[in-house]
């Protein structure tokens, strides 16, 4: 028996055991049924979504560092998918239900892993964090109020017309605006561990026209990112404005330039934001979004 044949069996029957069969993790076969609830809700559930269209099917391919998939069926439809959960280095859950969130959480208790965030629509993440409170990990910061916000027509605000796609010839430029706008808002440095992650991460987003980038004598004023690119949505990440820029009303006009140039790629633009930072949501209410939901964060 391979290794990870062992630790799939073991898992599977942790978890079965910790929720008393509620909770089972996913096979290839249930790839339709993952499919069709994620379906169900295409813009909050985008993150998901992406993995699913890199060809990833519901199943395990590998020990939990190449994560999987928890999933709860109806009682009276067992091929019916009703809340599922990504598992891997963060936390995704798939469901807005707080009770099938604390049905994940007995599940990845019972894991014994290490995870990096929990993120989604606050009555799931409040329902796992419940649980998982308890287990090894202490989390480094509680987000448990931040508006999901969308817009699906062109910003009404006039864009910056200054604010265009990065290219790879601004990289050197793009990376220091990016690991700033990581740092002020996780309190860390991306490049701290020493690895060449976050250089990768940047220069894929860069290279797929997913950054786009006021600049000024080589240095970037303004930057956000596609973070997530689905066929229905599209969702910013890493929106930052260079502090000696800030408090100039650049923010609006910028972003509805991001937002007008989303919108040639999908039909949604959605971005969450942390409550506290009532200027960003100002900004964004201002070029047209409307908050729709609540998502939560916990970091670890």
């Amino acid at each position: 028996m391979t290794r990870t044949l062992r630790w799939l069996l073991d898992a599977e029957e942790a978890v079965a055991h910790a929720t008393g069969d509620t909770v089972r993790i996913l096979a290839n076969s249930d790839t339709t049924a993952l499919r069709d609830l994620v379906a169900q809700n295409p813009v909050a559930n985008a993150y998901v979504q992406s993995i699913l269209d890199t060809g990833r099917r519901a199943g395990p391919i590998g020990g939990f560092a190449r994560g999987i998939f928890l999933g709860i069926f109806d009682t009276h439809h067992q091929d019916r998918l009703v809340a599922a959960c990504w598992a891997g280095a963060n936390i995704v859950p798939v469901t807005t239900s707080e009770e099938s969130g604390a049905y994940f959480g007995q599940a990845l208790l019972a894991l014994e892993e290490h995870f990096g965030s929990i993120f989604g629509p606050q009555p799931a993440v409040e329902g796992i964090w419940e649980v998982l409170r308890s287990g090894r990990q202490a989390a480094r910061d509680l987000r448990k109020n931040q508006p999901f916000m969308t817009i699906t027509h062109p910003s009404q605000i006039p864009s910056n017309p200054h604010v265009r796609l990065a290219t790879e010839a601004d990289y050197d430029a793009v990376l220091p605006a990016s690991v700033a706008m990581f740092t002020e808002e996780l309190g860390y440095s991306p490049l701290a561990d020493g690895s060449n992650g976050y250089r990768l991460r940047v220069r894929q987003l860069i290279s797929k026209g997913h950054t786009m980038i006021e600049s000024s004598d080589h240095a970037v004023i303004f930057k956000a990112d596609f973070g997530i690119v689905t066929d229905q949505a599209i969702q910013i990440q890493g929106v930052w404005i260079a502090p000696e820029a800030r408090g100039q009303g650049r923010a609006a006009p910028a972003m509805a330039a991001v937002v007008n140039r989303a919108l040639e790629l999908a039909p949604v633009v959605c971005l969450y934001v942390n409550d506290y930072n009532t200027a960003a949501i100002r900004t964004y209410q201002r070029v047209g979004f409307d908050t729709v939901d609540r998502f939560a964060t916990v970091l670890f």
